[in-house]
């Protein structure tokens, strides 16, 4: 559960960017798993910049034990760390690893320098471009799409489809804690979309009946093809499913899990720091199983538009060992 972690309590080396970025995230300033990520990029450059090697020492050696280490155990305290995180910090400690221990320090600092704009550039926000692109190609004149809660891949997409000219319809179930729907709906209407908002579940039997298809933001992908979002999202991934409707997800290649798997929603969740007493608590993600998803939309490009996860991540394991060699 997310837990603000006074200054004072911080250990010494935590760097001030780093000690900000988690007062953030614990106070959900920085909610989302891709404002994590890159929130927490950025903060590490500038750990990377203000680095000194101490005499005796290479960087690639003392870098991740000593410094890195401890950037990253404070903002684990401050709030358990999303899946986006976990394979970025995964990919830089291997590419620290594999420098030469006599690499000199200014061309290994350069060369991580890079990598994180690179990163940042590349698996974000050319990502989010490429995956909008995508998903509004499989928008159609007259669709009315089923959509739960605010998510940023979502929106993207229907502002983009409605920028190609596509006339569409949108239904939004809202998850009634949060409420981000009620922000996307407005969005959309200033965009000229015609939308339905239902405040909560219990409009899900309606919606679902009326939709051509669903779009759903997600969190992460699990190597089973489970999907993690959202709590509620695998209700409407479950309802349309069975009613034959086509589900699709929209998720960018670092939110892959390569290892992990899941089959419920107790494996890998966090507890909503505002929902939370000695009588009750809300779960704020939930699983769904790959089985009430028709494909996956990543920054991937495939002939269809969306592929089974499995197919995605066979992919993304090539990508990524070619990356940090």
């Amino acid at each position: 559960m997310a837990k603000r972690i006074p200054m004072s309590q911080a250990h010494k080396d935590v760097h001030p960017a780093v000690l900000a970025v988690g007062q953030q995230m614990a106070t959900f300033a920085i909610k989302d798993s891709i404002s994590r990520l890159q929130a927490t990029l950025q903060a590490f450059r500038k750990v990377i910049e203000s680095y000194e090697t101490p005499k005796g020492n290479s960087l690639s050696r003392h870098f991740v034990p000593h410094v890195l280490n401890s950037q990253i155990e404070y903002l684990t305290e401050c709030r358990p760390m999303c899946f986006s995180m976990g394979n970025a910090i995964r990919l830089l400690k291997a590419k620290v690893n594999n420098f030469d221990i006599d690499s000199s320090e200014d061309e290994v600092k350069e060369c991580l320098l890079e990598m994180i704009d690179l990163f940042i550039n590349e698996r974000i926000k050319l990502a989010e471009i490429v995956i909008a692109r995508n998903a509004a190609k499989q928008i159609n004149d007259g669709d009315i799409i089923l959509t739960y809660g605010r998510h940023r891949l979502v929106e993207k997409t229907f502002l983009r489809a409605r920028e190609n000219g596509k006339s569409f319809e949108v239904s939004i179930i809202d998850d009634p804690y949060d409420r981000g729907g009620q922000e996307l709906a407005k969005s959309l209407r200033e965009a000229g979309i015609r939308v339905f908002y239902s405040p909560n579940l219990g409009g899900l039997r309606h919606n679902v009946e009326r939709a051509t298809n669903v779009l759903l933001g997600v969190e992460a992908v699990f190597a089973n093809g489970n999907l993690h979002a959202a709590a509620g999202t695998a209700d409407v991934a479950i309802a349309a499913t069975n009613r034959g409707t086509k589900v699709v997800a929209l998720c960018e290649t670092i939110n892959f899990d390569r290892d992990r798997v899941s089959v419920d929603s107790l494996t890998y969740n966090e507890i909503d720091p505002e929902q939370n007493s000695a009588e009750s608590f809300r779960l704020l993600f939930d699983t769904t199983r790959g089985q009430y998803i028709t494909g996956v939309i990543t920054e991937f490009e495939s002939g269809t538009g969306n592929s089974p996860a499995q197919s995605i991540l066979a992919l993304l394991r090539k990508q990524e060992d070619h990356t940090i060699n």
